[in-house]
């Protein structure tokens, strides 16, 4: 069974910080620094010190699921390998992104996230 993943999609837009910064369209006290404080916590990944846009709300936040999306593959992927994830056709989710579903069908993204971290530890 082939579990690999892409290291950085070119498909899947990015943001740099001060563009995860800008979308919150409201005083932030760390400025572009955000970005990095919500990867430090978790809450979001960066690839090369761009953020994967699909994991922030349209206010600009980062989505919920996030938190536990991350959670489940930080043990088999790194940041980068977590980006590549989301940019990668999915068997699990009928062979679309999860990038393209994590708003819109999140319990599947994280089901399908859960079977990678399985696959990913069988095979180690």
């Amino acid at each position: 069974m082939d579990i690999r993943v892409h290291d950085a999609p070119e498909s899947l837009p990015m943001r740099d910080a001060a563009e995860v910064a800008a979308r919150l369209r409201r005083w932030v006290p760390l400025g572009g620094e955000i970005a990095q404080a919500w990867s430090t916590a978790g809450r979001v990944v960066e690839h090369g010190g761009r953020y994967p846009a699909c994991q922030f709300d349209e206010a600009g936040l980062p989505l919920v699921q996030m938190r536990a999306l991350i959670a489940e593959l930080r043990p088999v992927l790194s940041s980068s390998g977590i980006v590549g994830w989301l940019g990668t056709p999915c068997a699990a989710l009928g062979g679309l992104r999860p990038a393209d579903l994590l708003q819109t069908a999140p319990e599947a993204v994280l089901d399908a996230a859960r079977q990678h971290a399985a696959e990913a530890r069988a095979v180690a």
